[in-house]
């Protein structure tokens, strides 16, 4: 997800992308418990009532988050398909991937791991295991043996990296470049 602008003004068409943005990154910070909608609707600069045309609670706010990382996971899954089973596209998706986590920002790791007891019973979260059940087979190659399958569980982790080692002096471009060569290090690590 592109990082809209959640700032005021703009049009009422994007209100719900910069509802979404706003949600996702008070969610982040303050935790799914500890925010409320009337904070997300200061926040974006409009009434709680205009929030409440586009998103009925926070768990609809939630789920839309979630929703829409699945759906982008699966359109890159769906890309990757349509590509030869071979090392050069395990790279190529190691390397999608990264560039989408850019875009989506360390926010979405650290909503989905912070607020796991919340996000865990949504219809949604189905959804996303099978995309990550998707995303580790296309990851583990053709043969898909249990070594295959670890070296691909290692190289997600290794792209989560900047998010679940936070504190250090680094800034996160940098961060997220180191990550992504571990990252491909791994993957290209086939016997």
């Amino acid at each position: 997800m592109a990082q809209p602008d959640a700032g005021g003004g703009g049009r009422r068409g994007d209100t719900r992308a910069r509802a979404l943005a706003v949600a996702l990154r008070m969610f982040a910070e303050r935790g799914y418990a500890n925010s409320s909608l009337r904070e997300i609707a200061d926040r974006l600069g409009v009434t709680k009532a205009a929030l409440y045309f586009h998103y009925r609670s926070k768990d609809d706010l939630l789920a839309a988050i979630l929703r829409e990382y699945v759906d982008d996971l699966g359109d890159l899954l769906d890309d990757a398909a349509h590509r030869p089973a071979s090392p050069a596209t395990c790279e190529w998706l190691v390397r999608e991937l990264a560039r989408q986590r850019g875009r989506w920002g360390a926010d979405l790791l650290r909503l989905i791991r912070q607020n796991y007891a919340e996000i865990s019973g949504l219809p949604v979260v189905a959804d996303m295991r099978q995309a990550h059940r998707r995303l580790l087979l296309a990851l583990a190659g053709p043969d898909g043996d249990l070594v295959g399958r670890v070296r691909a569980q290692a190289a997600l982790v290794a792209l989560e990296g900047p998010v679940l080692l936070p504190g250090d002096d680094e800034d996160e471009q940098a961060s997220r470049e180191a990550a992504l060569a571990v990252a491909l290090e791994i993957v290209r690590a086939r016997p």
